[in-house]
């Protein structure tokens, strides 16, 4: 999302918000899911 953004940065807030809903339209449905479901994982990781 970083690179994207710095890439085409946004000149509002309202076109950051729609330039940050267009990206994440973009990850596949179930990416946000993964995340929530290996964040036991990850953070055991950490500790």
């Amino acid at each position: 999302m970083k690179k994207i953004l710095r890439q085409h940065p946004a000149r509002t807030i309202t076109e950051l918000r729609q330039k940050l809903q267009e990206i994440r339209d973009c990850f596949a449905p179930n990416f946000f899911q993964n995340l929530v479901n290996t964040m036991p994982q990850r953070i055991s990781a950490e500790v």
